[in-house]
């Protein structure tokens, strides 16, 4: 009988506690490190305070957890857009104009909204805050997009894509700092049309630079006859 109470107990503390980390993920992202409090998630959740302190000692604690969620999830979600097999290079940068719209449609719910959506972009905000915590998280990051980027190049110029001549490393810095600059782009125009141009106009450029130009043979491009 015993086991079967601690079994359904378990059970039972289970979902709460994800209940919880996931209502502190969406008050953090929104309002920041400073801005929620465990009174707060409580109220969100339908819980107590001794119940959150109970699964989560203190906010540090909380915090550690939302930050190694949030770096997990960024780094399934960057190799899914940028390292699919057999996908072309305007599908995989599509994809991941379209992940970014599914956060800032998520934090978002009302045309003109100007909320933080980007979970990196909090990190950023609060590095005063929080640290090494946050600003290991970002390096852990920025270095998945660079080495998941790189792939999506070299992908794309194996592929006959992109010229052999392109620039693998000047084209994935482009791309890292055009990700990084999106979310407060919406911030400042209040809609995620900017960004749609941006990616766009990226497309293009990559396209119009380094694109096999018709009847020359691969590798010629920027070379002087």
């Amino acid at each position: 009988m015993k086991a079967r109470a601690a079994s359904s107990a378990a059970r039972e503390a289970t979902p709460t506690r994800e209940r919880i980390r996931a209502v502190a993920e969406e008050l953090y992202v929104l309002r920041g490190h400073d801005g929620f409090s465990f009174g707060d998630i409580a109220e969100a959740v339908g819980t107590t305070r001794a119940n959150i302190h109970h699964h989560f000692r203190n906010k540090r604690q909380l915090m550690a957890e939302i930050v190694a969620g949030f770096i997990a999830d960024a780094e399934a979600r960057i190799a899914a857009n940028w390292t699919q097999p057999q996908a072309s290079f305007s599908e995989r940068l599509a994809a991941q104009r379209d992940d970014l719209r599914r956060f800032y449609d998520r934090f978002n719910g009302k045309p003109g909204d100007r909320h933080v959506w980007s979970p990196l972009s909090r990190l950023r905000l609060d590095l005063a805050v929080l640290g090494e915590l946050a600003s290991e998280a970002l390096e852990t990051v920025d270095r998945t997009y660079d080495r998941c980027l790189r792939q999506a190049v070299a992908d794309a110029i194996r592929a006959g894509e992109l010229d052999k001549e392109t620039p693998v490393e000047d084209v994935t810095r482009m791309l890292r700092v055009m990700l990084l600059s999106c979310a407060p782009m919406t911030q400042d125009t209040g809609s995620f049309r900017e960004v749609e141009r941006l990616f766009a106009t990226m497309g293009r450029m990559i396209t119009a630079a380094w694109a096999p130009a018709p009847g020359r043979g691969e590798g010629t491009r920027g070379r002087r006859r």
